[in-house]
């Protein structure tokens, strides 16, 4: 056998060698890729368990706040209820005492008596009045400042979920092209390969 033939069937075998080792490099490859694919569908999974528990505990907190707001308005509430009631008993109390005084003195003081008590009785009720609108005024305040509060809440939750969403398409797009980048090159790799091996002599083969 000549040295020329000689020299082809161990190029022959060589190149049966990487061809070998071009199925391990592919299989091992195709093993990465899907490694690769787990750990990505397992950070995805991960980004959804992390954004519906901010959800949970976004909602909880607005739940939390809303009661404690009840709670604290409710209180003022019982509160006034319970200062106007005191100020109406010390207010009975006091006209029945301010009675038993002026009917001790003499009659011609009862004309100026139903006088002064007619005047406390209007200025107690504008005072009632401007006590409640103050109140009102109060409330009304709290209403606002929750509802600005909430509508926050919800521009704040909208915004990092878009936030988040860009991220993982992001970060998707680019594992996907750096994979198709890998398997072209390993496919533009066999096609040589199999260019070569195709341009063998007839009739030889490897040892």
């Amino acid at each position: 056998m000549g040295n020329l033939t000689e020299d082809i069937f161990r190029l022959c075998g060589e190149i049966e060698t990487l061809r070998e080792s071009r199925k391990v490099f592919g299989s091992q490859l195709d093993k990465e890729t899907k490694e690769m694919k787990t750990g990505v569908s397992k950070m995805r999974a991960g980004f959804r368990k992390d954004q519906k528990n901010m959800a949970v505990r976004t909602k909880a907190d607005r739940l939390q706040f809303v009661s404690s707001l009840d709670t604290e308005v409710s209180g003022f509430l019982n509160a006034f209820d319970k200062a106007h009631a005191e100020m109406a008993t010390n207010t009975k109390k006091a006209n029945v005492e301010f009675v038993s005084d002026v009917a001790s003195h003499v009659s011609g003081l009862l004309s100026g008596y139903q006088k002064d008590l007619q005047a406390m009785g209007e200025a107690t009720k504008r005072e009632n009045a401007i006590f409640v609108g103050d109140i009102t005024q109060f409330v009304n305040a709290g209403k606002k400042e929750t509802k600005v509060m909430m509508d926050g809440f919800r521009a704040e939750h909208t915004r990092m979920a878009k936030v988040t969403k860009a991220d993982r398409k992001i970060f998707v797009n680019k594992l996907e092209n750096s994979v198709g980048v890998m398997r072209k090159d390993n496919a533009d790799d066999l096609a040589g390969a199999r260019a070569v091996w195709a341009g063998r002599p007839k009739g030889s083969k490897p040892r």
